[in-house]
């Protein structure tokens, strides 16, 4: 390749790596994997043209007709069909082009061992201290909340009762349409959700961008009102704006060396939209452990900016941990506790994350909820659930056995499963001292129809109404029945027992919307003699949606039951009055034995 071909090669690499980094954005930085990877690719780009063979000698004759075709060939790679690689051996790679092939070869090399300085395989405890986790006193940390403080209003619904606004002012439905966003924050001491407009299409931000988006839309999660938040000036940094408005663009622009997170919309307590982004740090080896050190603010309205460091971030900000990268780091902690062989072979104490999540209002802090289970069962329960807060990453664990969030939403659709109803992701409250996940049941069209309450250690234990304020009193009445059947605290623990018998009688109640089936069993089978005469003729109860098979149960089926009881006693002092008089006992388990 000539002199001049070569100059036309690189003008043209050089526009092309310009434009591809407009639009792409990837922070100018060496720590960043995914520039390291991209400056590979330019480096082997760089020294292509030294490997390639252009034939430059020419018969007269060509000549003129090669000018001729200079106007449809205006980079001068002539006959570029004709091009040969002069690479025909190992030897030869390292003679072409000066030696310039050593520069994609000393990359990759450096990229790989840079790679392993933050291999989990090495570095398995430097992940498991990202995150710092401390034993939390759930009843000391969570206060109690009346029904009318609950939030109930989840992300879709937020998203439908916004859209729904917007289409009752027309100038505005006619240029601007919703951002799906919808990030939760306190505003004023409320729990809100809130995210801006954006232009309709290329058109109608033509035709608007000099006064930009004029509104954005807050939601209330308590009360479902919905604002149209005036603003003092239109909004002129956002995602809706596809060149250098675009609040990636802009920062991207003002700081080509950090490494960002996502922006996420908030707003102060005088209602100005700011964006925060969180700037990562790796903070294990070169790559690995990606950790927030620092927070761009930018006003959105005017584009100005400003960095907080970690520690000292404003008050009001919210969101400065990712959801995705609390998660990421839960499972990091979890996982590699114990080193990383351990993690996937024995997996003694190997902990994660439940796949459910959702987020909680606490002393004007938002906190990400999650379940924390074993990797090594699939028992649909807990061991207990984390609160992380996003604005200092300060992470508490409770040590409380109980269903998992999916087993939640399952007992709630139980207790209506006539209506076909489906549970949104539950978030967890503190309920007469007891942690319980509340949640909405919405219909085939995702409208709220009704409320359910859970009890998180016994998801039998269930309250659903057309209000807040009726799911809590039913919710109290299932309550209160749970502890008559349960026993006294100076009783004996609670074992696991199971009982297979015939049903000898059968009959179900409905009690608050919920049936239950009562039955008794005889002629039974346990491990010990005792427990066989304690069990005979005793009442045991099942909600409906234990099991589908409770429905069309008959007396005369032989069935297994499990269930939870006091340990019995010994035979020789076993007296008519511990026969008689005794509670119902509430089956965790049945099955039809034939």
């Amino acid at each position: 390749m000539s002199k001049k071909q070569k100059i036309k090669y690189y003008v043209i690499l050089f526009i092309f790596t310009l434009i591809y980094w407009f639009f792409d954005l990837t922070p100018i930085n060496l720590r960043d994997k995914g520039f390291f990877i991209r400056l590979l690719i330019l480096s082997i780009l760089i020294i292509i043209p030294f490997l390639i063979n252009l034939p430059q000698k020419k018969a007269k004759s060509d000549e003129s007709n090669d000018q001729e075709k200079d106007a449809n060939n205006p980079f001068g790679f002539k006959n570029f069909k004709n091009a040969q690689i002069k690479i025909t051996s190992l030897k030869d790679i390292f003679k072409h082009g000066s030696g310039l092939i050593w520069i994609p070869l000393i990359l990759a090399i450096l990229f790989l061992i840079l790679n392993l300085t933050s291999a989990k395989l090495f570095q398995s405890k430097k992940y498991a201290k990202l995150l710092t986790v401390e034993d939390g006193d759930f009843q000391g940390n969570i206060a109690e909340i009346d029904f009318t403080d609950i939030p109930t209003v989840d992300k879709q619904t937020a998203s439908r009762l916004g859209s729904k606004k917007m289409g009752e002012i027309a100038e505005l439905v006619s240029q601007f349409e919703v951002e799906p966003d919808y990030v939760q924050i306190n505003y004023q001491g409320r729990p809100v959700r809130v995210t801006p407009l954006r232009y309709g299409d290329i058109i109608k931000w033509f035709n608007n961008r000099s006064e930009g988006l004029p509104r954005l839309i807050r939601v209330d999660m308590i009360d479902s009102s919905v604002e149209l938040q005036n603003l003092p000036s239109g909004m002129k940094y956002s995602n809706a704006e596809p060149l250098l408005r675009n609040i990636r663009r802009h920062l991207r622009f003002r700081y080509p060396l950090d490494i960002m997170d996502d922006p996420v919309m908030e707003i102060d307590e005088e209602g100005i939209p700011y964006w925060v982004t969180p700037v990562l740090k790796p903070s294990v080896g070169w790559f690995g452990g990606l950790d927030v050190k620092e927070v761009i603010l930018c006003n959105a309205l005017t584009g100005e900016t400003v960095k907080h460091k970690v520690g000292e971030i404003p008050a009001w900000i919210d969101r400065v941990y990712s959801a995705n990268l609390i998660l990421e780091h839960i499972d990091y902690y979890g996982k590699y506790q114990s080193g990383f062989f351990n993690s996937f072979i024995g997996q003694k104490g190997v902990l994660q994350a439940t796949d459910l999540y959702n987020y909680l209002a606490i002393d004007d802090d938002v906190y990400l909820y999650t379940g924390i289970t074993s990797v090594s069962t699939e028992d649909n329960s807990n061991l207990g659930f984390v609160l992380v807060n996003l604005r200092t990453k300060q992470t508490n664990f409770y040590a409380i056995p109980s269903a998992d969030e999916s087993s939640a939403m399952r007992s709630a659709e139980g207790a209506v499963q006539e209506k076909g109803y489906t549970a949104t992701v539950p978030i967890l409250l503190n309920i007469n001292g007891r942690p319980s996940y509340c949640m909405a049941l919405k219909d085939q069209a995702q409208l709220v129809k009704m409320y359910a309450l859970v009890d998180a250690q016994n998801y039998q234990t269930t309250g659903v109404g057309a209000s807040i304020k009726e799911a809590m009193q039913n919710y109290d009445i299932s309550q209160s029945s749970r502890l008559i059947n349960e026993p006294d605290a100076d009783e004996d623990q609670l074992v696991a027992s199971s009982f297979q018998g015939k049903i000898t009688d059968l009959s179900s109640v409905t009690i608050d919307g919920n049936t239950f089936y009562y039955f008794m069993m005889d002629n039974g089978k346990t491990e010990d003699s005792t427990a066989e005469r304690y069990y005979e003729n005793q009442i045991f109860s099942a909600p409906v949606y234990l099991s589908a098979k409770l429905a069309f149960l008959e007396p005369g089926d032989q069935v297994k039951i499990d269930f939870f009881a006091p340990q019995i006693v010994e035979d020789s002092e076993l007296n008519d009055s511990d026969l008689s008089g005794r509670k119902a006992i509430e089956i965790n388990a049945i099955e039809i034995v034939k």
